[in-house]
């Protein structure tokens, strides 16, 4: 068995940690170890750099006897593009034969649903990526016949949410792997499925057809588990907990744990993507957070499905928590008061600093929800919108930001980029509302199909070029001018020139971000943006404010005393799930964590709260 001693640990620490820091002795142990275990790692661990520790270690250590290599699995492309920025060429290795670094994605594109598509179709799938499908979707939904196309829009039945069963070829819902979403003697699922595979056969792929691939792939031929195994000695699955039921299925089917050494790190106190990750016994721990507070650490260290030392930065500022307390008249001055207890602390002063928001339920209904404290919220189409200057600068943005294979990052920028021009033109959608990705194409298709297909060629042509690295300035301001002028009735100002002709700046001004309320005192300004939780999962914020909201339950106050530091295992799947959102949320502040609640929750518990630490501001 491989070993590493304490001279391979140094280089590494010389490698990857700042002037004079070292690994303590937790996370020593979890460099060191080369046997299948778990590491439950709490927030800001910097558990990703004990690991590029490792990988830095074993690189120099490679080939494994056999030829045999590592596979080292992330969730996103951002996580794969930073571990090679910070390895940078120290470990090129990594990224060779046998070796495999990639997304759980790419490891089920390469080894499974590729293979299994030639082995299918007799040919190689043309795109595995869920815009092109759906897009392709779109399109060829209008080959239905028109009962089929009518019986679709009266049920409210959203083709994108129907996929392949991972257990056979079904249609089903998105949300479940249970029976087909219709009886499959009913004509119109026969004419879906039969849509659905006729895309399949054309080799225009969504992630969960790759899914459904690997699967069959796997049942069919059981021997490619011994394949896989034979080609790795280490396979490392960081995030684990963000491994949802289909992936884990994929990699217990496809990895033989026996023969492999597998190591899973993440916390289980973070699952918010319905992840059944279940640490196993003998699990290695980092307890202590880079990222926020002493103080932090003890308010939140109980606000979680299970109890784990959790120790703060004790070169971090010790600011006591907050409790917002509001009732009914004044719910809309919540954020305003968070913006003044920012400024009350100078936080604002310091570098780099994220101010956010954040709640569970986003969309509006008849309880508190985000848009109960920003009224706004989601209008502008829910996530930060990145707004630049000229459209240089947002086909620079495009092509700096490219992830993987994905035309995805070229669509959502010229997209953006048009969206941007109708502002600048000064159209909206009937409300007043500026119109966003969805209502724009949503409003092309409806009023104008031929020139929604043709400007979805265009489109599609556009991104394959741009990712190729060719210039499309001059068609598409040509289309910004001419055919999108004339499709929405607008006429060519001064600020549309000078958006189009603009040379490449790339400067973003904070104003002009959706979803971030500008908040103003005696000539200071600060942004603070309102996201739900999902959107901030892996965050570093300066500070963060908790907005309690309703789903079956207001949260906060079905968890009140876990925030007195009382902790008891949880009952009933809601508490779990407002457990589970409020540690991640709860966990991103460096300096400032608040959490607003509502007074009908709490008052009686006010005495409680303060005394378990909480500092209180009713308002």
């Amino acid at each position: 068995m491989i070993s590493i001693d304490d001279h391979e640990i140094e280089l590494a620490e010389h490698l990857l940690l700042p002037d004079g820091e070292t690994f303590d002795d937790q996370r020593r142990a979890v460099i060191r170890c080369m046997e299948s275990k778990d590491i439950q790692a709490c927030p800001g661990s910097g558990k990703t750099t004990a690991l590029l520790a490792k990988l830095s270690i074993l690189a120099r250590k490679l080939p494994f006897k056999g030829n045999k290599g590592i596979c080292v699995l992330t969730h996103t492309n951002v996580a794969v593009n930073e571990i090679k920025e910070k390895l940078e060429n120290k470990a090129d290795i990594l990224f060779e034969y046998p070796n495999h670094f990639g997304t759980i994605q790419s490891f089920v594109n390469k080894y499974l649903a590729i293979p299994a598509y030639i082995n299918k179709f007799g040919k190689r799938p043309a795109r595995i990526d869920n815009d092109i499908y759906y897009e392709y979707l779109e399109r060829k939904r209008n080959s239905l016949p028109y009962g089929v196309r009518t019986f679709i829009e009266k049920s409210f039945l959203d083709l994108a949410a129907l996929r392949f069963s991972i257990n056979d070829f079904d249609i089903i819902s998105k949300t479940s792997d249970g029976p087909p979403f219709l009886q499959p003697t009913v004509t119109s699922y026969q004419q879906i499925k039969g849509l659905k595979l006729g895309i399949l056969n054309e080799g225009i792929l969504s992630y969960d057809d790759a899914y459904s691939l690997a699967y069959w792939y796997l049942r069919k031929y059981p021997s490619l588990k011994d394949v896989i195994s034979e080609r790795f000695d280490y396979i490392f699955i960081d995030e684990m907990q963000d491994t949802d039921d289909k992936q884990q299925g994929i990699l217990e089917m496809a990895i033989d744990q026996e023969k492999v050494v597998v190591q899973r790190i993440g916390d289980s106190n973070q699952s918010i993507f319905n992840s059944s990750w279940e640490i196993r016994d003998g699990y290695l721990s980092i307890s202590d957070s880079k990222r926020f507070s002493s103080i932090i650490a003890d308010r939140v260290k109980n606000i979680c499905l299970v109890p784990q030392d959790l120790t703060g930065n004790a070169a971090i500022e010790n600011i006591q928590p907050k409790l917002i307390v509001f009732d009914d008249s004044s719910i809309a001055n919540v954020i305003p008061k968070f913006g003044d207890l920012i400024l009350d602390h100078n936080l604002d002063t310091a570098n780099k600093n994220v101010f956010k928001a954040v709640g569970w339920v986003g969309k509006s209904n008849t309880n508190r929800t985000i848009p109960s404290y920003y009224e706004t919220f989601g209008a502008l189409g829910g996530r930060e919108r990145e707004d630049y200057f000229s459209l240089l600068d947002y086909l620079a943005a495009a092509r700096n930001r490219q992830q993987g294979n994905s035309l995805s990052t070229s669509r959502k920028y010229i997209i953006a980029a048009i969206l941007k021009c109708l502002r600048l033109l000064g159209i909206k959608k009937s409300n007043g509302i500026p119109y966003t990705e969805t209502s724009f194409v949503d409003f092309l298709s409806e009023e104008n199909k031929a020139f929604f297909d043709e400007f979805n060629l265009k489109l599609l042509n556009w991104c394959n070029r741009l990712f190729s690295a060719q210039d499309i300035t001059s068609e598409l301001v040509e289309f910004i001018r001419n055919d999108l002028c004339t499709q929405f009735g607008g006429k060519v100002n001064s600020a549309l020139t000078t958006f189009l002709m603009t040379p490449a700046v790339h400067t973003l001004t904070i104003e002009q971000k959706a979803d971030a309320y500008i908040h103003t005192r005696e000539q200071r300004k600060i942004s603070i943006d309102v996201s739900n939780i999902h959107s901030v999962k892996g965050e570093t914020h300066t500070a963060t404010l908790y907005l309690e909201t309703f789903y079956k339950k207001y949260d906060i106050q079905s968890m009140i005393e876990y925030m007195k530091g009382n902790h008891k295992p949880p009952k009933g799947v809601t508490l779990q799930n407002a457990l589970k959102m409020a540690y991640v949320g709860m966990t991103r502040p460096t300096h400032l964590l608040c959490v607003a609640i509502h007074i009908g929750g709490c008052e009686q518990h006010l005495d409680d709260l303060a005394a378990a630490g909480w500092e209180i501001y009713r308002i």
